[in-house]
């Protein structure tokens, strides 16, 4: 027993101090990404990326031609051409390589601390920053740029996938929207959000991934938008396209609703907004609901204590 319980207590300072060494390095990058985040420019409309979503450019940034304006001893490399990645990753194995020119999309957790950055290029293709934490951290999407702080004025929280569509469903609803980046993320943001708003609805305006089911027999939008909800007491809204244009076209997000459907921006706004209208009207009479149940008991045993006085 003295052998089991001495091992045992170096298994758990060994796992404390990885830990503590986890998140010692995530730190790190979440630092060198925020200075790198203070001097990158904003991003222009014209972006390829923007201009084929057609998206807002909103809080995201670009990433400058060169890193001179860093410190020193930063740990960001910044390439002028995607070829040549690779071979700066092989001879700086410890830092963070980024092309220029390509999208910036900081992630924040919910005290509105940089965690870590997705970069998009003009193809589209996204990465996260290496070595850094995204689960649970998200950006809020808003007209006004007002972010995290932007949740504190509006009744229901918007939680969608990537950010175009976030940026969609902000637009056509003119709320703030937080995007989650994709839908494994979902049920952690959903979560965080719910402790730190209790009295808010969460809706969950997720992908309706169906050409991937068709491959991968998952639908991971829907099942994970679904989880999510149900796991914060809140409700669900996908897309619903024109009839043939859903599975002719592989549409699955209402970013793919507004810009390549025939129904467009006017159809989120009328999809989206009707659910989030009624899950207040739901919410407000279960609030009134609930304090009404609250105050029985006692009506109850004045009226009982009454009847026996007498």
């Amino acid at each position: 027993d003295e052998q089991k319980a001495a091992f045992a207590a170096q298994v758990a300072i060994k796992q404390q101090a990885r830990s503590a060494e986890l998140h010692a390095q995530q730190q790190k990058v979440a630092d060198a990404i925020g200075e790198l985040l203070a001097i990158a420019p904003q991003a222009d409309a014209d972006h390829p990326y923007l201009l084929d979503k057609n998206a807002r450019p909103g809080g995201l940034k670009v990433v400058p031609e060169s890193a001179a304006d860093l410190p020193k001893d930063t740990m960001i490399k910044i390439c002028r051409d995607r070829q040549a990645v690779k071979t700066v990753r092989e001879q700086h194995p410890d830092s963070l390589v980024f092309v220029a020119g390509d999208l910036l999309l900081p992630i924040y957790d919910v005290d509105g601390n940089i965690r870590s950055v997705q970069t998009i290029q003009p193809n589209g293709a996204k990465l996260f920053a290496a070595g850094s934490q995204k689960e649970g951290h998200f950006y809020v999407v808003d007209g006004n740029n007002q972010g995290l702080a932007a949740l504190d004025e509006t009744k229901a929280i918007v939680i969608a996938e990537g950010y175009a569509t976030a940026d969609t469903v902000s637009a056509a609803l003119d709320c703030p929207v937080v995007a989650a980046f994709d839908s494994g993320n979902l049920v952690p943001v959903a979560k965080l959000l719910h402790a730190r708003y209790p009295d808010k609805v969460i809706v969950i305006a997720g992908d309706d991934d169906q050409h991937l089911e068709s491959i991968n027999e998952v639908n991971a939008g829907r099942q994970k938008a679904i989880e999510a909800a149900g796991l914060v007491h809140g409700v669900t809204v996908f897309p619903v396209f024109a009839p043939g244009e859903q599975v002719s076209q592989k549409l699955s997000d209402f970013n793919d609703l507004a810009s390549k459907s025939a129904l467009g921006i006017d159809a989120v706004k009328r999809q989206v907004g009707s659910v989030v209208e009624k899950a207040l009207v739901q919410a407000k009479v279960q609030k009134l609901q609930t304090r009404t149940d609250s105050r029985q008991p006692g009506l109850a045993g004045r009226q009982q204590k009454r009847a026996v006085t007498r």
